[in-house]
């Protein structure tokens, strides 16, 4: 929802508790499918000037291999490992993609008025493979 910027409460937080369904990476962080962190500050990392609050958050991103599922009775899934073993240009492995976004709320000004808007799908909190 959004708030005036007179309610709008963008200072950083001391700490932050991790969501329970978060993977935090912890056996091969280079191989399975899981969370990763990822902090973008807007002017540094993207030049955007015009974003006035908050300077920066925690965006995260998702990466790793993802296994064939063989553990459903379906045809499908048992042709595509053999596709992909025999056609390794070809596309059909799953990926590794986002689960959970959140949104980010953010303090911009059009001349001398201050706007707030919410930003669907910015934070990644958890990966799945797909």
């Amino acid at each position: 929802t959004l708030r005036p910027p007179s309610q709008l409460d963008l200072a950083p937080k001391g700490r932050h508790r991790r969501a329970a369904n978060t993977p935090s990476c912890p056996r091969n962080p280079d191989k399975d499918c899981c969370l990763h962190p990822l902090y973008i500050d807007f002017r540094k990392d993207l030049k955007w000037k015009w974003i006035h609050q908050p300077k920066g958050y925690k965006a995260n991103f998702c990466a790793g291999s993802c296994q064939y599922s063989l553990t459903t009775n379906m045809h499908h899934n048992m042709v595509l490992p053999l596709y992909s073993k025999l056609n390794p240009e070809g596309s059909a492995a799953p990926c590794c993609v986002a689960r959970k976004l959140e949104p980010l709320t953010i303090l911009y000004y059009v001349g001398r008025q201050p706007k707030v808007q919410q930003l669907s799908n910015m934070i990644v909190k958890s990966c799945r493979c797909r």
